[in-house]
């Protein structure tokens, strides 16, 4: 009589910080794992990366300690790294994170560039003992190559590290899985080069697969949208005697009427109150309000704009007003307060426009079809774009104007900004990637900073009351 092991794997993609949603999937782990004892079957947990995003209050003020101990709690046995783990935490920061880890983390494409190989917290794969079966399990990560380069790393194209690592285990394992957060369309590659992978489990692109997909001889691809409102439940049932899989199931499971683990409930609550202690922080004391306006000029806007110019050294300061959700009262400001306004995880850059190219975004911003864009991603949390606040530039503009035509004279330095000549502007990074004003992308000699994000910007300028001062200046002439 044949003999079938039957294997559970849970797994999770782009939970980005939601507490909530975490505390109902231990729940389903605790469940599932109490029906599948009773047949000898077994439940293994993998998270596919970005589970940490430091938009949410508590991430940013346990500097992600909150995240580790929920994965831990919650009995996840493996993970990979996404971008929101590897370029909005420092190298420092990550180790002091995953030094808690109870789980295997695994990305086979990101080493430190001093050492040119893996940190001590992370390895390319792990080989796991499962019933008599060995279950081989890789990580890969997106190679944002820059961007990690400037905190210490090297990020590799995924494919030929981990053909060189499918090579070695193929012959020492009985199902090899990929944790990807490179995409689906990455899996897709990876899929078609390497059919020795049994089962790829994806995430980053925040796509919903009920069922997985899958083309004939190569792997199943799975991935569960984003937020944690729904896990993805594969189940492998694997022949002994013939040494292959004889099948892969997956299915999707929505956790609305799922109860949260009181457990996790404490964790968070216990993190919650840690967090708002070390928010609370003093910045500065405001004498007057600073307000915010998504479609014309706002001295907060303005803020911004002169302190992206000032940390990058630019001529011009380019920003959307939509990085700021709310405008500062009179009194105290705290971290908490400009991490509620300004939640984005947000870098600077640097980079050539030419004078022409500044017009016309400048023009784009008087437009009600970016002022007002409801833009996702690219790293960006807010809401709308809103239109562009300025630094180093004075725009005289009439809005009765056609459009791409509403815009008369820009001044710079005390002359007129000269359409073919080249401008350093200060901005910002999401830009670049092709997010809102995508324009701005195109320019030349891109220099990004990390990791300080544009609230740190603030934190930094707003003590200052000649910044202040500088920013209740007219750019904007209508």
């Amino acid at each position: 009589m044949t003999e079938i092991q039957r294997i559970h794997i849970v797994h999770t993609n782009d939970l980005h910080s939601r507490f909530h949603n975490m505390a109902k999937i231990a729940t389903y782990i605790k469940e599932l794992k109490k029906e599948a004892v009773v047949n000898g079957e077994r439940v293994l947990a993998a998270d596919l990366g970005d589970h940490l995003d430091r938009v949410q209050m508590e991430t940013e003020g346990t500097k992600g300690m909150i995240n580790i101990e929920l994965l831990n709690r919650s009995g996840v046995d493996v993970a990979t790294i996404g971008n929101n783990e590897g370029i909005t935490f420092t190298k420092e920061e990550l180790k002091r994170i995953y030094s808690q880890k109870s789980f295997k983390l695994l990305a086979c494409n990101l080493k430190e560039i001093e050492t040119n190989s893996s940190p001590s917290w992370l390895e390319d794969y792990y080989i796991q003992e499962v019933n008599g079966l060995r279950i081989g399990w890789v990580g890969v990560t997106a190679p944002y190559k820059i961007f990690y380069k400037l905190q210490g790393w090297q990020v590799e194209a995924p494919l030929e590290p981990l053909r060189r690592i499918v090579q070695e285990l193929k012959s020492q394992v009985d199902i090899l899985i990929l944790l990807s957060h490179l995409g689906f369309r990455g899996d897709q590659k990876i899929a078609e080069a390497l059919p020795e992978i049994d089962v790829i489990l994806g995430g980053h692109t925040h796509l919903f697969f009920e069922v997985g997909a899958k083309k004939a001889d190569q792997a199943l691809i799975c991935q569960v949208g984003i937020y944690g409102e729904y896990l993805g439940h594969l189940t492998i049932d694997y022949d002994i005697e013939s040494k292959r899989i004889e099948s892969l199931k997956e299915k999707t499971i929505s956790l609305a009427d799922y109860a949260a683990d009181p457990e996790l409930l404490e964790i968070i609550e216990r993190n919650r109150l840690i967090a708002n202690k070390e928010l609370s922080t003093p910045i500065t004391y405001l004498q007057e309000p600073l307000d915010i306006s998504l479609d014309s000029e706002s001295a907060l806007g303005n803020l911004l704009a002169d302190g992206v110019k000032k940390w990058v050294k630019a001529d011009i300061g380019l920003v959307n007003a939509g990085q700021i959700l709310a405008g500062l009262g009179t009194g105290l400001v705290t971290k908490k307060m400009l991490h509620q306004i300004c939640p984005s995880p947000i870098n600077t850059c640097k980079l050539k426009l030419s004078g022409q190219q500044i017009k016309t975004v400048l023009e784009q911003s008087l437009l009600d079809e970016y002022k007002y864009l409801q833009l996702q991603g690219y790293g960006f949390r807010g809401k709308e774009l809103g239109t562009l606040s300025v630094s180093g530039i004075t725009i005289e503009y009439d809005l009765l104007l056609p459009k791409y035509q509403k815009i008369q004279r820009i001044l710079f330095a005390g002359s007129l900004l000269e359409p073919q000549q080249e401008y350093l502007v200060g901005t910002l990074d999401m830009f670049t990637f092709g997010g809102g004003y995508g324009l701005i992308g195109e320019g030349r000699e891109i220099e990004y900073f990390v990791p300080e994000f544009i609230r740190d910007i603030l934190a930094f300028f707003l003590p200052d009351s000649r910044f202040i001062e500088e920013g209740l200046v007219t750019r904007w002439v209508r």
